[in-house]
């Protein structure tokens, strides 16, 4: 698999050059805010970000985040059965726990699970119109767990005039999607809501079951907009997700058990933006709570499976823009923290545990001369439990000719600090550090044939000492564990006709473990060396629009030993979509459509071919 992953990447870089195209998601156009916590031009940071707007989730009819994550550079998915389940990102081969998870700017990493990685098993794209991916340490604007990358997920924004967007499918096991959102403005106020259902009867989570795990889920957006002036506003949001989902634990009672979960999920967030001196100092205050709420029933009484376990955050922040010229901006702010967790097995009286982290940060953006930008920042974080961190972080970008051209290159540190489980009694390590890891990546990016064609190659490598992990010696976490990833990422963009868009990225990651001892060596458990997908979108002289999604996922291992082999494999998926008349379009698609075979996690099912249809609502 990995020779022939290889060979296809090749094949496709050597069509790059002669190809004439056109790429729409350039640095120079694209605003990014995941690098500084602030919206500027992609092509002022030295750092990877990559970015799916509305308009790629609709074309490539992604259902889940983590349909769309996949076709990035760089992201490997573990998925522990049908959609809904527990489902893991690991980004640039870091642990799924070090990855940061936003939804519209705001944390929503589960406080209250063992490591504080987030579930990405319940999220749909439903009202979402942005993904934007940072992958590397960035830990400087973004605090703890930013050591893989950040992930940013923007809900549907207020537009100027009124919108209806709604899509409803029904397709594989039953299952049934729909989602509506309404956005317009009046006045001073600017507003989006909308929500969502999704219901499927799922397939076996375990390899050999005969019982279904289905899943149904609800959700909920909104944003409002109150304009206090020209330079003052008021800022509401709002994310609320809801499911149930039936699972077989592999240390349960086997795949045709009857356990479920019902997990709940709220932020909310509520802030302030003044901006004085003709928006030159720009003045954020907010105030925002994650809260989540976990709840396992097992008719059969397996104590493990019936659980309550709640978790909330609250946070507090101040963030400044202050720009005395136009060659320099400076970032700065100030972070205070509280989070709390409730954990409760069979019934048992619940453990308590919080922690209160107070933190600040500043970041210099300097552009000394046209198309240069250089940016250091340093962030100083106390926590009551675990002591104090300080992270720094630099990096540069240079565009020598208007964005045809960018060089990249930065160096980052991250830090993952223990979760309230990891870190408090009875079953916490009260003496444990936070993870820490440095990273380095340095890349390019060009356009070619007058901007008709792009491709990005970027070369990265990342430490991390000090990580969390279980010892039986002591039977409690400890700072024992040390790893190392390195690799290359490449992304191409064609556009060989206006009605032809052919986009590819392959990723490399050398992911291993550097602690002492028997792992030493050995590459880390669910994270594949090789990955490939390629993108092919043509739009008809019909209008017909017709694709194909084509990804290949190389082999890794289940486990630290590497003795439990995971074999890779190949998934291809079709769609068409048709526009029937002003703002309707019919879409369907076919996924695996070679009904490979494949796992994800040991044990764990995945799904075979399936069909999918459905209508989309544009107004």
């Amino acid at each position: 698999m990995r020779s022939t992953i290889l060979l296809l990447s090749a094949s496709l870089l050597a069509v790059a050059v002669p190809c004439a195209a056109w790429a729409d998601d350039s640095a120079a156009d694209d605003i990014i805010v995941t690098a500084s916590g602030i919206a500027q031009p992609r092509a002022e940071t030295g750092q990877a970000i990559t970015s799916i707007d509305r308009d790629r989730l609709e074309t490539l009819q992604s259902a889940t985040i983590v349909d769309a994550l996949r076709t990035l550079p760089s992201v490997a998915v573990a998925q522990r059965g049908p959609v809904g389940s527990q489902t893991s990102i690991f980004l640039r081969g870091g642990n799924s726990a070090q990855t940061l998870v936003l939804v519209d700017g705001v944390r929503i990493n589960d406080p209250s699970s063992p490591n504080g990685a987030f579930d990405f098993g319940a999220l749909q794209t439903g009202n979402f119109e942005r993904i934007e991916v940072l992958r590397g340490a960035n830990s400087v604007i973004w605090g703890s767990q930013a050591i893989g990358g950040v992930i940013n997920l923007t809900s549907l924004s207020p537009t100027e005039t009124l919108a209806i967007r709604a899509v409803a499918e029904a397709g594989q096991a039953n299952s049934v999607r729909t989602s509506a959102n309404i956005g317009g403005t009046s006045g001073t106020l600017r507003g989006s809501i909308g929500g969502g259902w999704h219901r499927t009867s799922g397939i076996s989570a375990l390899v050999g079951g005969t019982e279904r795990d289905g899943y149904n889920a609800l959700s909920a957006n909104g944003r409002l907009e109150i304009a206090l002036g020209d330079d003052a506003a008021i800022d509401l949001r709002g994310f609320y997700n809801r499911g149930r989902i039936e699972y077989d634990s592999p240390f349960g009672l086997g795949a045709d058990a009857l356990p479920e979960s019902r997990n709940r999920q709220f932020t909310g967030y509520i802030g302030a933006r003044a901006g004085l001196f003709d928006d030159k100092f720009v003045n954020r205050i907010a105030f925002a709570r994650t809260d989540i709420n976990r709840r396992g029933t097992d008719p059969v009484a397996f104590s493990f499976n019936n659980f309550v376990i709640s978790g909330s955050v609250d946070r507090l922040t101040y963030q400044g823009e202050w720009s005395p010229v136009e060659a320099i901006t400076v970032v700065f702010g100030a972070e205070h923290e509280n989070t709390r967790t409730s954990t409760s097995f069979e019934g048992a009286p619940a453990t308590l545990a919080d922690n209160l982290m107070t933190g600040g940060y500043a970041q210099l953006i300097a552009r000394p001369v046209a198309g240069l930008t250089l940016t250091g920042g340093v962030r100083h974080d106390d926590y009551s439990d675990y002591g104090a961190k300080t992270t720094l972080a630099t990096n540069a970008a240079f565009t020598p000719n208007d964005g045809m051209t960018l060089l990249r290159a930065s160096y980052a540190e991250g830090f993952r600090a223990p979760t309230l489980s990891e870190g408090q009694p009875p079953f916490g390590n009260p003496a444990l550090r936070p993870e820490t890891a440095k990273n380095i990546d340095v890349g390019v990016e060009q356009k070619l044939l007058d901007g008709r064609a792009a491709l990005g190659v970027t070369w990265f490598r990342r430490t991390s000492d000090d990580l969390i992990a279980f010892s039986f010696a002591t039977f409690q976490s400890e700072n024992i564990d040390r790893a190392r990833a390195r690799g290359i990422e490449v992304e191409l963009m064609l556009r060989p006709t206006d009605r032809l868009d052919v986009r590819a990225s392959w990723s490399q990651v050398d992911a291993v473990n550097r602690s002492p001892g028997a792992l030493l060596g050995k590459r880390l458990a669910l994270r594949p060396r090789d990955s490939l997908t390629l993108t092919a979108d043509w739009r008809t002289p019909w209008d017909v629009r017709l694709g194909t999604t084509v990804s290949m996922t190389g082999d890794s291992f289940n486990n630290a030993a590497n003795t439990m082999r995971l074999d890779g494999f190949a998934l291809v998926s079709l769609r068409a979509s048709l526009p029937l008349k002003a703002g309707i379009e019919a879409f369907a698609r076919v996924e695996n459509l070679f009904d490979a075979q494949y796992t994800t996690v040991t044990r764990f099912t995945t799904y075979g071919r399936g069909a999918f249809a459905g209508l989309r609502l544009a107004l």
